[in-house]
């Protein structure tokens, strides 16, 4: 147990070193005049420009930039996960920026609204061989939206749309280049228009079934994106909902008169601020006996590694007796299994588990 508190307490840690830039290293990065950062969009193809074409979600862009200095944004930004003395590259998003967004006029994080599959991080092959890999694994958290910056300051990045869950007031969607990892340089914040809509186009993934829906706990969802200044995200038939429940879909299965198999698919990630901490939850199985279920789920092997490496782990026992034939089950009451894995996940199952609902497809 006290290993598992141990696990949480480096993390805060390490988070409290990078909530503000380290002292004397505050600046602007000052790169050669011969680089002028210059940035063009266009669709899917690389080819077209995307111009004032309407983009949906799930729309491919790509972003074509010149002129950006490799060895800039030395001298200032966050000391993790590039370190100091690093160049710390550059952000290529899209999102839905306020009017005022540029850090080098002070704005804030919020004035920038993303979601991480639109944001890219621009940096020399030499920089990101700087960036440490133990005892957490930075240079893994870079190369996750890693597009390679040349040494002549070129580079291309594709970035998928979507909608950021909170908008800031007047906000206007776009692409947006700026210093990464906290690093400021108003020479590198620019900006290209976008005609996006939130309403569905033919890329736009069509939303799982939830079939199976479970906070996990009362303070998972909170402690992870609260103290650990982090996020939860699913993917491929996972979801979080709007209660910050986690929610997967039924892949196959059925229960008849108290026992069965019930199969579901979708990973869920949860994650701290630069991903010093990553775990990775995925198709969850309940095999049920005469009433009482036993939920599996594929869990990260180690605390930092997200979906590199999974195993199935036995997480919790749940009181299914409601589920006769197959029927729906609400607030079906959940019990954490001692040996979860990894470290992380099993500090964050400490405390009670939270009860969980079943529904059923209907034909």
């Amino acid at each position: 147990m006290h290993r598992r508190i141990g696990v949480l307490c480096a993390i805060l840690a390490a988070l409290a070193i990078v909530v503000l830039p380290a002292p004397g290293i505050v600046g602007q990065s000052h790169g050669a005049p011969a680089f002028r950062p210059q940035i063009e969009v266009f669709a899917a193809d690389g080819v077209t420009p995307i111009g004032s074409t309407v983009v949906h979600p799930g729309d491919t862009l790509v972003v074509k930039g010149s002129g950006f200095d490799p060895n800039a944004n030395r001298d200032g930004g966050f000391p993790l996960p590039v370190p100091p003395g690093v160049p710390h590259g550059t952000f290529i998003a899209f999102g839905a920026f306020a009017p005022t967004w540029k850090p080098s006029a002070g704005a804030p994080e919020s004035a920038r609204a993303t979601n991480r599959s639109g944001v890219k991080w621009a940096l020399s092959r030499s920089a990101l061989a700087q960036v440490p890999s133990a005892p957490f694994d930075m240079r893994r958290t870079i190369r996750q939206q890693w597009v390679p910056l040349s040494p002549r300051g070129t580079f291309t990045a594709r970035v998928v749309a979507s909608t950021p869950k909170t908008v800031p007031a007047g906000a206007r969607y776009g692409i947006y280049t700026y210093g990464a990892a906290g690093a400021v340089n108003a020479a590198q914040e620019l900006s290209v228009p976008i005609r996006y809509s939130t309403a569905p186009g033919p890329n736009t993934p069509k939303p799982a079934p939830r079939n199976l829906i479970w906070a996990y706990s009362p303070t998972f969802y909170q402690t992870v994106t609260g103290r650990l200044q982090g996020s939860v995200y699913g993917v491929d038939g996972a979801a979080v909902d709007d209660a910050h429940r986690l929610t997967f879909a039924l892949r196959d299965g059925a229960v008849r008169d108290g026992n069965g198999v019930l199969r579901y698919r979708g990973t869920v990630v949860a994650h701290t601020r630069f991903h010093l901490l990553e775990i990775a939850m995925s198709d969850p199985i309940i095999r049920v006996t005469n009433g009482r279920g036993v939920l599996s789920m594929r869990t990260s092997t180690t605390n930092v590694n997200g979906t590199d490496r999974m195993r199935r782990v036995d997480i919790a026992d749940v009181d299914l007796h409601q589920i006769g034939n197959g029927s729906d089950v609400f607030g079906a009451s959940v019990r954490f299994r001692p040996g979860i894995t990894p470290e992380a996940l099993a500090a964050l199952s400490m405390g009670p588990a939270s009860p969980l609902d079943l529904a059923f497809p209907t034909n």
